[in-house]
This record gives C-alpha cells, sequence and structure tokens, in this order.
C-alpha cells in the first residue's frame, strides 16, 4: 500500500492533538500513537493511516471541511518548505510535490484553457471521497497562492467511485 511523507501527515494530527476529547470517538485505536509520537516529516507513513486521520479530524473538528484542511495544507507546503515550487508556477512544479509526499500515483497537469487547469492522478492506491475532497482544497488554493482570482475545483472522475483515474479541474476568473 502506498506511503506518504510525514508533513503531510502532520496537519491533521495538529488539529486532533488540538481537539484530544473531541478526536477519541473518531480516531481509531491502532492510530491513538499519532497524538503522542513526534511527526518526522521526512518519514514516510502508511496513507491509509492519513485517510483515517482526516475522517477522525472531521468528526473531531466538524466546523473544518475536508475542503479546508486541503487549503490548510497547501498553505502550509507553498508558504513554507515547498515555496519555491509556488514561484517556479510549472507543471512540473506541482507533479515534483506530489512525488516528494506520494510513493504511488503519477500526477499530470494540463491546462485546458487560460483560465482552467485539469490535474490528473493515475495509479494512485488511496483515492477516497474524503481524500479527494481534501485535494479539491488543496488544489484551489495552490492556484489562489498562484494569483489567480477565485479559484474553483471540481472533481468529475473519483477512483474511490469506480472511474479509472481521479480528476480534477480547477477554473478561475479572468482579470
Amino acid at each position: 500500500m502506498g506511503k506518504i511523507k510525514g508533513s503531510a501527515v502532520l496537519l491533521a494530527v495538529k488539529l486532533l492533538r488540538n481537539r484530544r476529547e473531541q478526536a477519541a470517538p473518531f480516531l481509531p485505536p491502532r492510530l491513538a500513537h499519532y497524538l503522542d509520537e513526534r511527526i518526522v516529516v521526512a518519514s514516510w507513513y502508511p496513507e491509509e493511516d492519513l485517510v483515517a486521520l482526516i475522517k477522525a479530524c472531521q468528526g473531531a473538528v466538524p466546523e473544518v471541511s475536508y475542503e479546508v484542511m486541503g487549503a490548510m495544507a497547501a498553505r502550509g507546503h507553498l508558504e513554507g518548505v515547498y515555496a519555491d515550487l509556488l514561484r517556479r508556477r510549472t507543471p512540473t512544479s506541482a507533479r515534483t510535490l506530489w512525488k516528494t509526499q506520494h510513493d504511488s500515483g503519477v500526477l499530470s497537469i494540463t491546462a485546458e484553457t487560460p483560465h482552467s487547469t485539469t490535474y490528473e492522478l493515475v495509479g494512485w492506491d488511496h483515492a477516497s471521497i474524503e481524500y479527494c475532497r481534501l485535494l479539491t482544497g488543496y488544489f484551489a488554493e495552490a492556484h489562489r497562492l498562484s494569483g489567480e482570482r477565485e479559484p474553483t475545483a471540481d472533481h468529475p472522475r473519483c477512483r474511490a467511485q469506480k472511474h479509472d483515474r481521479c480528476t480534477f479541474v480547477v477554473r478561475w476568473r479572468a482579470d
């Protein structure tokens, strides 16, 4: 099964640590160790753990939607350690970021129009409706951080719904 870097797990863990009591009923016992152990941002963690952690976040912190978690993760990455990828603003930047965080899946990016971009993920081990909602927020926020006006993201095809790939389409307003 796929693995993900600790830097991607850290946001969910921080949210859960801040709401330990509320998180307890939603966090599977096998994942309780995440609330106490140090997360090593450069280490690999099971991606299935992240899926369960973000589901627990939604239960413990319902005011923070999956899309908002995705936007928070994008800001953490693109205003932090991966800020240089945002400055480059190339399709290879998004692919590079995906590869640094995931050991499964190939991300392709196509600029469909001057005001839209399509992201496709093929061969990704852990597509889930919840995780894909998080990615929808992530991609929209990445475009907002890049200077696009009022970006929105749709997810017309999902592996969790028996499609062969996950497709995300980000659109933004023309200036």
